[in-house]
């Protein structure tokens, strides 16, 4: 089951109709995902808007990563309803996937740590169509990565890892990114400075950021949303 936290409500333009109740990034009711082993998360709400960062805290096995999945329409939902960038899930994955980027997750998508980190710059380049050549540079100093294009990503540390898979799926222009274990590795002024990153990258962005971790309580300040995952099944 979930708790999610009432979003902070920003500054509205009371002559911009329109702006009053903009469109949801993430719009999820009821949400849950089953396997044949039974429910890997369930009940599950939550609503983000573009710039917002929602936490997701719980702890292992308690459906962290399949939840930021299914945001991502990488997952398919069993149960409840979802919208997310104004599309159906299930029903409208392609388009989906399209505008969400997996900057982490499990073992679904991580860095190669035998690859620098100049290499998976080049490689994302190279699939993301229409990107400069220079384009990560401005991204670099927005995640605050220190780390040099040879220095290989085993070598670079668990929080200097993070802000590369966020520099990385920011170079996407997405409407969505997906974090899976912020908290990896890192210690508790690395876990906090690391969710003011992901604060910084949903507002420049204006991109919607949900990131998980174990704990929530670093993400005090810089989350807009937060959802409490229970004991997965």
């Amino acid at each position: 089951m979930s708790e999610t936290a009432v979003p902070r409500p920003g500054p509205q333009d009371a002559g911009a109709a329109e702006h009053e109740h903009p469109e949801p990034v993430v719009d999820a009711d009821g949400l849950g995902v089953r396997t044949r082993r039974g429910w890997i998360f369930s009940g599950v709400a939550l609503r983000a808007l573009a710039g917002d960062v929602v936490a997701v805290a719980g702890p292992g096995g308690s459906g962290r990563t399949s939840l930021l999945l299914a945001l991502a329409g990488r997952m398919r939902p069993s149960a409840g309803e979802l919208r997310v960038c104004g599309r159906e899930l299930p029903g409208d994955e392609r388009e989906v996937r399209r505008a969400a980027a997996v900057a982490r997750a499990g073992g679904a998508a991580v860095l190669d740590p035998d690859l620098t980190v100049g290499d998976h710059v080049r490689e994302r380049t190279l699939t993301v169509k229409g990107l400069r050549a220079d384009a990560f540079e401005d991204v670099r100093a927005l995640v605050g990565l220190s780390a040099g294009d040879r220095a290989l990503v085993g070598d670079i540390g668990s929080a200097e890892g993070t802000r590369l898979a966020l520099g990385l799926a920011l170079l996407e222009s997405p409407r969505l990114i997906v974090l899976d274990d912020l908290d990896d590795g890192a210690g508790l002024a690395a876990q906090r400075a690391l969710w003011e990153t992901a604060a910084r990258v949903a507002r420049s962005s204006d991109a919607a950021v949900v990131a998980s971790a174990a704990d929530a309580a670093p993400a005090e300040g810089s989350a807009d949303v937060l959802v409490r995952l229970g004991e997965g099944a």
